[in-house]
C-alpha cells in the first residue's frame, strides 16, 4: 500500500540500532537455545512477485484459529512445516515479511517455498491470520524452529511507516497471549526479533521496530479470563499540574495522528484532577480523569510524566478494605491500593458490587474473554452529607494542594485471596495499582482537615456502622481502559 494510506507515526521515538543485538552475534539472556536437527535453515526470502501487493486472500481452512483474536486459520502447505514438531517453546519471535500480508500468506501456501510462520499480521489494521498450529513446527528461524513461535509482520525493515499503531497494539496482544499460553516471562529474553536468535542471516524486525513501546504494550494487556480493577473514592481526587504546554491523549500515538476527540490540549499551569493513575509506560501514565476535570471527556488519558507534577500514591485515592463481589459471589477484600482481581471469568455480561462503610456501587460490564477487563469502581466511602458536613464541596473536581500531604507506602501487600464461587472465577491478590511513593501529592491525606486515610476511615466507621443508614450509590458506568 502507498505510504500515504498507512497509519501515522507514533509519539515515542524509535529504538536505535544500538539497542538491538549486533547482527549475527546476539546472546539471548539466560535462556539457553537447544540445538536442533531441523534441516531448514534461515529461509525467509520471498520472490519479488509474492512480496508485491495485488494478491488476494485464499479462503480460510475449516480449522478454528487457536488465538481468539485471529481473523481465521489458513493452513500453510503441509510441506512447509513439521507436524507436532514443537518441543518446548522458549521464544516468541518477531519477523518482518519484506513484503505484503496477502503475498506472504500465498507464499506459505506454495509447496516450493519451504517456509512458514505461525501467524501473519497486516499493517493497516493489525488483522491476524494463523497459518501453523502451535504444536507444529513452522519453518521461520532455522535451527531454532523447534522451540520458537513466529509472528510475521507486513512491511519492510527499512520503512518504519509499515509499523503502525494497529500493528503494535494487536501484535502486543498476540505476543502476550502466547507468552501466557506457554508460561513465558514477559521480557526481552523470551520475546525477541529474528535477528536475535543464533545463526540467523536476517536483520528483522530491524532498527525501526520500537521495542520499548512494544514491551510496554505487552505488559499492559490484561490476561485472558482476567477481570481486575481498583476501588477509588471520588471525593479524594488527586490534582496534578501541567508544568508545560502539553496534551493528554487517548493512546500513545503521536497527537497529530489522533482525532480531536481523542486528545486534549493543556496549557502550562492547568490543574487536572484524576481518580487513578496506572504504572509508568515509557514516560507516560494512564490517568482516569475526574468528572469535573479539564479533558474529562476523554475518560482516561495518557499524561507525559515529565510534563505534570503532583502525582499521588494510589493508597491515598483507594477505598482500601472494600468488599468486592463478582456476580454475587464471595467477596474479595480490596488491597491497600484498592486493587482486586479474578481469573477464569467467562465471556459475557457480569456485575461488580463494591461496598464499604455503608455505601455500595454496582457496576455492570461485558467481559470479552481476551483481552481481559480492567475497571475503576467509584465508591464514596461515606454518604456525602455525613462524610463532609454542611457546606463542604462533595464534587470530584480539582482540589487545591494541601500544605501538608501524606505519602503512600511501598508495601506491595496483595489484597484478599478469598475464593469466589466456581462460576465466578478464581480470586487473585489485588495487584492493579501502583505501590510506590509519589512526591508532591495534592490528595486529601491524613493531615487534611482531620480526614484520615481510607484504611483508617473504614476502621473507624466499622465501630459505629450500626448507627448509620445504608446508603446505596447509584450504578456507575465502569471506566474501561483502552489499550
Amino acid at each position: 500500500m502507498p505510504a500515504s494510506a498507512r497509519m501515522p507515526r507514533l509519539v515515542l521515538g524509535r529504538v536505535t540500532a544500538g539497542l538491538l543485538c549486533a547482527i549475527g552475534s546476539c546472546a539471548i539472556g539466560s535462556t539457553t537455545a537447544v540445538a536442533s536437527d531441523d534441516p531448514h535453515e534461515d529461509h525467509h526470502d520471498m520472490p519479488p512477485e509474492y512480496a508485491a501487493p495485488g494478491w488476494s486472500l485464499p479462503p480460510v481452512s475449516f480449522a478454528e484459529p487457536e488465538y481468539p483474536l485471529a481473523a481465521g486459520f489458513i493452513e500453510a502447505d503441509s510441506s512447509n512445516f513439521t507436524a507436532n514438531g514443537i518441543t518446548e517453546v522458549q521464544y516468541v519471535v518477531l519477523h518482518t515479511m519484506q513484503g505484503s500480508y496477502e503475498g506472504s500468506i500465498n507464499w506459505f501456501l506454495n509447496p516450493d517455498s519451504d517456509v512458514s510462520a505461525h501467524f501473519c499480521m497486516r499493517s493497516e489494521d493489525g488483522e491476524i491470520t494463523q497459518m501453523v498450529a502451535l504444536d507444529d513446527r513452522a519453518w521461520h528461524v532455522g535451527n531454532s524452529n523447534s522451540y520458537a513461535i513466529g509472528i510475521e509482520h507486513e512491511g519492510f525493515v527499512d520503512d518504519a511507516s509499515w509499523y503502525t499503531w494497529a500493528m503494535y497494539s494487536e501484535s502486543a496482544k498476540l505476543a502476550r497471549w502466547l507468552a501466557d499460553h506457554f508460561g513465558l516471562p514477559l521480557d526481552r529474553d523470551h520475546i525477541v526479533g529474528h535477528v536475535e536468535l543464533p545463526n540467523q542471516t536476517h536483520t528483522d524486525p530491524g532498527p525501526n521496530w520500537d521495542w520499548p513501546l512494544y514491551m510496554a504494550l505487552i505488559q499492559d494487556v490484561v490476561g485472558e479470563g482476567v477481570t481486575e480493577g481498583v476501588v477509588v473514592d471520588p471525593e479524594r481526587a488527586c490534582t496534578i499540574v501541567a508544568s508545560a504546554d502539553t496534551v493528554l491523549t487517548a493512546t500513545l500515538e503521536d497527537p497529530d495522528a489522533l482525532a480531536d476527540d481523542a486528545k486534549c490540549l493543556v496549557a502550562a499551569g492547568t490543574e487536572i484532577a484524576y481518580l487513578h493513575a496506572g504504572a509508568d509506560m515509557i514516560g507516560h501514565r494512564r490517568v482516569v480523569l475526574a468528572d469535573a476535570s479539564p479533558c474529562a471527556a476523554l475518560g482516561d488519558a495518557f499524561a507525559t510524566t515529565a510534563q505534570f507534577e503532583g502525582f499521588c500514591a494510589p493508597e491515598l485515592l483507594a477505598v482500601a478494605g472494600a468488599a468486592v463481589r463478582l456476580d454475587g459471589g464471595e467477596p474479595v477484600v480490596a488491597g491497600p491500593d484498592g486493587a482486586f482481581a479474578w481469573t477464569g471469568v467467562g465471556q459475557g455480561a457480569h456485575t461488580i458490587e463494591a461496598s464499604a462503610a455503608g455505601a455500595e456501587a454496582v457496576v455492570p460490564f461485558d467481559h470479552a474473554g481476551y483481552p481481559g477487563t480492567r475497571l475503576v469502581v467509584r465508591l464514596p466511602a461515606l454518604d456525602a452529607g455525613e462524610a463532609t458536613g454542611a457546606g463542604e464541596s462533595t464534587g470530584d473536581g480539582p482540589r487545591p494542594p494541601d500544605p501538608a500531604t501524606s505519602e503512600g507506602s511501598d508495601t506491595g501487600e496483595p489484597g484478599s485471596t478469598t475464593d469466589a464461587k466456581p462460576d465466578d472465577g478464581q480470586a487473585l491478590p489485588g495487584t492493579f495499582g501502583e505501590t510506590q511513593d509519589e512526591a508532591g501529592c495534592s490528595c486529601r491525606g491524613a493531615s487534611d482537615g482531620g480526614r484520615t486515610t481510607p484504611a483508617l476511615l473504614l476502621v473507624g466507621l466499622g465501630l459505629v456502622g450500626r448507627r448509620r443508614r445504608r446508603h446505596r450509590v447509584p450504578p456507575l458506568a465502569p471506566v474501561v481502559f483502552r489499550s
